[in-house]
């Protein structure tokens, strides 16, 4: 049945979406859980901070910087975009925007210290004379001379689609939420989120955590079955701030997608929405997590999970689209039905200077799991070709490991060079189930090519799989390049004069940043035989799907042009809503 459920609950919630957006729930897409985004930082907060920036008796710094014991400094003083040490003495306020403060034994301040968008660290022995404030999120701005002004990040706040109603302070909160909690999509629709969400201060330096969230699938024809209905409740322990160390405790009933590496979320929901052109598979997991987590920088986080799910396929259903309605969906693929446990270590390196636009820093992403499971239900319909007999004695395992390297880096003042190098995929024991294989083509990685181009499931043919498009590849490598030069173009209505604090331009445009990119890849079967890699072998060079292209990327809102080298491909033309990586 074509629900008109979405269409009623977003009007219903209009005037409530556009008056509380400071907080969406999302799908993470590395982990099993729905997590709430920090909340935006109060309007009567970022004013005070802007209007303590810009007074003429401030003095303003840039990145990090340090005051040594025995060092004094008198007036107020703002820092933006680093951290501060102060082991001196400063008789005025201190203000930090967009990063961290540590105040050592021996400092003194005789003001207030308010840090946004960072951690404080205040040693015993330091003397604070007037309130210490901290806001774990950031200030939106931009320069105008020396000064800087308000100025909201669209593309942020473009999937803040909710809307919350919190209780509490800083050190503890707890509030009830109603969002969008993933993208829209041929098997739910758009998922709706809702329930309560705890945040609680117990002691210094420790903090614990409960959200208690249900999902309800728009898709869903309202039936007594449950299966319009989901859940994710998550209670955490944390110790420490910048340093810390925890454990996390999960229960879920989701649906989950077969590979999310490719195009981002919005990306997805929106094609979906919008052309009925979804490009990810999906299937439903319900389950229970443990995970145990340190973090010994900010930057840096390991992580070991143990979780047991129950896994099975989930048939499209008919979500109504704005054109191509009248179309039917790309059916969504059967997967092999069962009780997966998996035992998983997580490492995560990230000195990205902005995770939304990074112009310098890594990040590297690295997992490796293995899976067991003794009532899985393989797929008859997929051949020997493709992949071996998956046993059904209850010894089925596997092991998978994925990797993700990134490097940001400006190599003139409107000039960055990004590279990115993927591999991942099948690494021992048994086949990979069907909910576990890979994929590689358009309209990303490879934007020259067409959806899936190399998917290794040519010899499919069971009627289950008709139109599908399965991934069925057991392992994946890619590498990307892009250059981004920026173009200066700055216009505004309704500009402020640069005195006049109050006033904001009514609308702005900025440069677009010229992109010039190159990416190249391919996935394949391992094993003996036509077709195949043995397991300590990579493709060669010469047999890799490679494209180049141009774009035009106008704060993460792209349109590009791709061409495909290594193949007899078309120019291929794609519109982005957010950077390519």
């Amino acid at each position: 049945m074509r629900t008109s459920v979405l269409l009623t609950v977003l009007s219903g919630l209009g005037p409530a979406l556009l008056g509380a957006q400071d907080t969406a729930i999302v799908i993470i897409p590395e982990s099993a859980g729905v997590s709430v985004q920090p909340r935006e930082l109060p309007r009567i907060v970022a004013e005070e901070a802007i209007r303590l920036y810009n007074a003429s008796t401030t003095t303003r710094l840039v990145g990090r910087t340090r005051l040594p014991p025995g060092n004094e400094w008198r007036g107020d003083v703002a820092v933006r975009n680093g951290s501060i040490t102060v082991g001196g003495r400063i008789a005025g306020t201190v203000l930090v925007i967009n990063g961290d403060a540590a105040i050592d034994s021996t400092a003194e301040i005789t003001g207030d210290l308010i840090i946004i968008g960072g951690t404080v660290t205040v040693a015993r022995a330091a003397a604070v004379r007037g309130e210490v404030r901290q806001y774990r999120e950031p200030l939106a701005y931009r320069t105008q001379g020396d000064e800087i002004v308000f100025a909201p990040n669209l593309r942020r706040r473009f999937p803040n689609l909710g809307a919350q109603k919190s209780w509490g302070t800083a050190e503890s909160r707890s509030a009830l939420t109603i969002a969008t909690g993933g993208t829209f999509n041929r098997v739910e629709g758009l998922p709706i989120v809702f329930g309560p969400t705890f945040d609680w201060k117990v002691a210094e330096g420790l903090r614990v955590r409960f959200d208690a969230l249900g999902i309800f699938r728009t898709a869903g024809n309202l039936s007594d079955r449950g299966s319009d209905l989901g859940y994710a409740v998550r209670s955490e322990v944390r110790a420490g701030d910048r340093r810390a160390l925890g454990l996390e405790l999960r229960a879920y009933s989701m649906v989950g997608p077969v590979e999310d590496w490719g195009l981002h979320n919005a990306e997805v929901g929106w094609s979906a929405f919008l052309f009925q052109r979804d490009y990810r598979d999906y299937y439903t997991r319900k389950g229970v997590a443990g995970r145990a987590f340190v973090q010994p920088e900010p930057s840096l986080n390991f992580a070991l999970e143990l979780r047991r799910d129950g896994e099975t396929t989930a048939p499209a259903r008919d979500p109504w689209t704005v054109f191509r309605n009248a179309q039917a969906w790309r059916p969504n693929p059967p997967i092999d039905d069962g009780h997966y446990v998996t035992l998983g270590g997580y490492f995560t390196l990230d000195t990205r200077n902005d995770p939304l636009d990074p112009t310098a820093g890594w990040q590297l992403r690295a997992q490796l799991e293995h899976s067991w499971s003794a009532d899985v239900s393989p797929q008859a319909g997929v051949p020997p070709a493709v992949r071996r007999t998956i046993p059904g004695d209850g010894s089925y395992e596997f092991s998978r490991v994925f990797f993700d390297f990134r490097r940001y880096t400006r190599v003139s003042p409107s000039g960055r060079v990004n590279l990115r190098l993927l591999a991942g995929g099948w690494l021992g024991g048994d086949p990979l189930p069907l909910q576990q294989r890979l994929s590689i083509g358009g309209p990303e990685p490879l934007a020259g090519y067409g959806f899936r181009h190399s998917a290794c499931n040519r010899d499919i043919i069971d009627p289950a799989f008709q139109r599908t498009l399965v991934a069925a590849c057991d392992r994946v490598i890619l590498a990307q390049a892009e250059y981004r030069g920026h173009l200066s173009l700055h216009w505004a209505y309704g500009a402020a004069r640069p005195e006049d604090e109050q006033a904001r331009p009514l609308f702005a445009l900025q440069g677009p940043d010229l992109v010039v990119f190159g990416d190249a890849g391919q996935a394949w079967l391992v094993g003996n035989g036509p077709g195949r890699l043995s397991d300590d072998r990579l493709p060669t060079p010469g047999s890799w799907l490679a494209d180049l292209g141009l774009g035009v990327d106008w704060g993460g809102f792209g349109v590009y042009a791709a061409k495909g080298v290594t193949a007899g491909e078309r120019l291929r033309f794609t519109l982005r809503l957010d950077h390519r990586f």
